[in-house]
C-alpha cells in the first residue's frame, strides 16, 4: 500500500499559476497512481495548515474552491474571489512575513502518516527556496528512518528559468544525506511535462521501495 500526502507553499498574495497547477497534478497523481490522500492535503508558509481533501464533488469543484482566484484580468482589476483560500488568508493562517519554512511541513506530514500502513509519498510543491535550511536538512535526516518518500517540485512560470530551491537543491551532495527523495523542476504544466514528471516520480519511488521495506 502506498499512501499520499500533498502540500503547496502558499503566499499571502495571489497564488501563482504554476503552484496551483502543480498541486492539481499532485492530487491527480495521488488519485490515479497511489492509494489515497490519507497523509493529508496541506498549505504552508511559516506553519502548515491541513485543508480538506477532494471529496465526492470531485477534483474540479475542490480546485475551484481552494485554488481558483479568478482570471488574470480579474486579478489585475483587484476582483476578489471569496473562496476557501480567501477565507483562510482572512483568518490569518496564511501569512508569509518570514518566508516559507519546510521543516514544520515535513514534521506535520510525518505525524499524519505515522499510523498509516505501507509507504507514504509526500509531494511538496514550491515556488521559492525555504528560509529554514539547517532545520530542514536536520529534519530530512531524521525522517530518513520512516517509510516516507519525498517529492519536491519546484515550479516556475518562465520557460527561460527554473525555480531555484536553495538548500533543497543541495540534498544528496554531502556525506550522510538521506536518499528518500527526488527533486524535480517544472516550468509549465503541459501534457508532456505532466507525463514526464509522473514517470520520474514512479521510477524514483520504485528504486526507493526496493531498499525500504515496511512492516
Amino acid at each position: 500500500m502506498v499512501n499520499a500526502a500533498i502540500a503547496m507553499g502558499v503566499p499571502d498574495r495571489i497564488l501563482g499559476y504554476g503552484a496551483a497547477e502543480g498541486l492539481l497534478f499532485a492530487a491527480r497523481f495521488a488519485q490515479k497512481e497511489l492509494d489515497g490522500l490519507d497523509g493529508g492535503v496541506w498549505f504552508f508558509n511559516k506553519e502548515p495548515t491541513r485543508i480538506p481533501a477532494p471529496g465526492e464533488e470531485g477534483l474540479a469543484a475542490w480546485a475551484d474552491d481552494w485554488l481558483d482566484e479568478g482570471t488574470r484580468t480579474e486579478k489585475l482589476r483587484g476582483v476578489v474571489k471569496k473562496n476557501s483560500l480567501w477565507k483562510l488568508r482572512q483568518s490569518g493562517r496564511i501569512f508569509d512575513e518570514y518566508g516559507f519554512h519546510l521543516a514544520p511541513m515535513l514534521k506535520a506530514i510525518l505525524d499524519a502518516s505515522a499510523g498509516l500502513q505501507g509507504h507514504t509519498v509526500a509531494i511538496v510543491v514550491m515556488t521559492e527556496s525555504p528560509h529554514d535550511g539547517a532545520e530542514f536538512v536536520a529534519t530530512m535526516k531524521r525522517a530518513a528512518k520512516y517509510p516516507v518518500f519525498w517529492v519536491f517540485i519546484g515550479v516556475s512560470g518562465s520557460a527561460e528559468s527554473s525555480c531555484h530551491l536553495g538548500v533543497v537543491d543541495t540534498l544528496g551532495k554531502e556525506p550522510g544525506d538521506p536518499d528518500n527523495f527526488v527533486v524535480l523542476k517544472v516550468n509549465f504544466w503541459t501534457r508532456p511535462a505532466q507525463w514526464l514528471t509522473a514517470r520520474r516520480i514512479k521510477k524514483a519511488l520504485r528504486r526507493w521501495q526496493k531498499r525500504t521495506p515496511t512492516g
